[in-house]
């Protein structure tokens, strides 16, 4: 008896601690969890994305940022190496990686936006559809993905590998976010095109509340003199007493209803 006790007891030892390395080490946030695929997106400027940030599609969440960097572009915004004599400025390519393969077609958009004022920026993207517009069905995009698991096991950076396949013509599509901006830095925007305007509003609330505090107006008058605040006790004081009245009036009548009703039956049947 005490032989089966001992192995049950180990039994459920040996399942919790299986568990728990499951969840811990094997499961989609373990060290050993199953990679996803990469995707390369350029943006002409990254603030508030890091490495971990949070993508969604759709609004759902979907992967995370795993790589940033700078990179050249020519004229047209085509990726090029920094040696290229097209060369123009720089963007910053973003790398997504996700656990499931995303269909783009034309009418994809992809934003760098907030999800809350409290939250930090996440890489949202609407992969677009193929539904008409004005009878034009827009075509799907074959986007180049990367394998997450093959890239670490060559060391390979998914940005190197983007703009060499799309410089050797393996590729023609460069995916493009934009920066949908701050909310709080486009309030502070408001506020200071409207500076004047925001002024005169703070100097008017100001001198209404003086107002008010000297006794000026009927609110002023309603809240600083003495006379009125008795009255107002008084007013409601009368009025609870005429409440309290027809009250007693009613009961009255109630109870005065049976006797009346008798002696009505009574005078009738003569």
């Amino acid at each position: 008896m005490k032989f089966f006790q001992n192995f049950i007891v180990g039994l459920l030892f040996t399942g919790s601690l299986a568990l728990v390395g499951y969840f811990t080490i094997i499961s989609e946030s373990g060290p050993f969890a199953k990679r996803g695929k990469q995707l390369v997106i350029y943006f002409d400027h990254a603030e508030g994305i890091k490495v971990g940030s949070k993508v969604t599609v759709l609004g759902v969440p979907s992967g995370t940022v795993v790589d940033m960097d700078l990179v050249s572009v020519d004229e047209n915004n085509i990726p090029v190496p920094d040696s290229s004599p097209k060369r123009v400025k720089q963007r910053v390519a973003i790398v997504v990686e996700l656990k499931k393969d995303i269909v783009f077609y034309e009418n994809y958009s992809i934003s760098l936006k907030n999800e809350s004022i409290l939250s930090g920026k996440v890489v949202a993207i609407d992969p677009g559809n193929s539904e008409p517009i004005n009878g034009y069905y827009p075509k799907r995009l074959n986007v180049k993905w990367y394998s997450s698991s093959e890239l670490e096991r060559l060391g390979r950076s998914a940005i190197k590998l983007n703009i060499k396949d799309i410089n050797n013509g393996n590729t023609d599509i460069v995916l493009s976010g934009i920066n949908a901006g701050d909310p709080i830095a486009g309030l502070s925007e408001l506020i200071s095109e409207n500076r004047e305007n925001v002024k005169r509003t703070i100097q008017n609330i100001a001198e209404i509340t003086d107002k008010i505090n000297n006794g000026q107006g009927t609110v002023g008058q309603l809240i600083n003199d003495s006379q009125l605040h008795e009255n107002a006790n008084t007013l409601v004081s009368d009025a609870k007493i005429v409440v309290r009245e027809m009250r007693e009036s009613l009961e009255d009548t109630r109870e005065q209803a049976p006797v009346t009703s008798f002696i009505r039956i009574l005078l009738t049947s003569f």
